[in-house]
C-alpha cells in the first residue's frame, strides 16, 4: 500500500542546500536554470538563489493527471531562449517521463551545451539514466507530499 510521506518546510530547505552543493561539486557553470512547473518552480527558485544563477525560466509540462495517473505529455509554456549550461529542476523524478519529454523538446528547440537534470527525489523505479543529480534516491513507494503541495 502507498502511503504519504508529508514533507515540511525544513526539509526541503535542507535538502535544496544539500542539491546546491552537490551541483557545486561538478564545477560546472550553469547559465540557466529551468524549473519544471508546478513541482519544480520553488526548488528551481531556491538553487538559483543559492547558486546564484539569475538566468531563470519556466518550462510548463504535465506528463500526469492529478490521481497520479500517465498522460499524454502537455506542454504549456516554453522558455524563450536557453543556451550553454542548463539545469533543469523538478520535485521529483518518478518515472523519468517528464525529463523524458523535457529532454526531447529541448533537443527540438534549443542548442545547449550541457544539459543535467536534477530532482529532489528520484524514484527507484525512474527509467531516465541521462546526466541527473538528486538528493533522495529512494527504494519505497511512498507517495511524497511537498508543502506546495497542499
Amino acid at each position: 500500500m502507498v502511503e504519504k510521506a508529508f514533507i515540511d518546510w525544513a526539509y526541503i530547505d535542507n535538502w535544496v542546500s544539500k542539491l546546491a552543493e552537490l551541483i557545486k561539486e561538478t564545477e560546472i557553470e550553469y547559465d540557466y536554470i529551468i524549473a519544471l512547473g508546478r513541482g519544480g518552480l520553488i526548488p528551481g527558485t531556491m538553487l538559483s538563489y543559492k547558486l546564484g544563477i539569475k538566468n531563470l525560466q519556466n518550462l510548463g509540462i504535465n506528463t500526469r493527471q492529478e490521481d497520479g495517473k500517465p498522460l499524454e505529455t502537455v506542454v504549456n509554456q516554453i522558455p524563450n531562449h536557453i543556451s550553454g549550461n542548463v539545469l533543469v529542476v523538478d520535485d521529483i523524478n518518478d518515472s523519468g517521463k517528464t525529463f523524458e519529454a523535457v529532454d526531447s523538446l529541448i533537443a527540438k528547440e534549443y542548442s545547449v551545451n550541457k544539459l543535467t537534470y536534477c530532482s529532489i527525489v528520484k524514484r527507484y523505479s525512474s527509467a531516465f539514466k541521462k546526466d541527473t543529480i538528486q538528493v533522495i534516491d529512494t527504494s519505497i513507494d511512498d507517495w511524497f507530499v511537498f508543502p506546495w503541495d497542499k
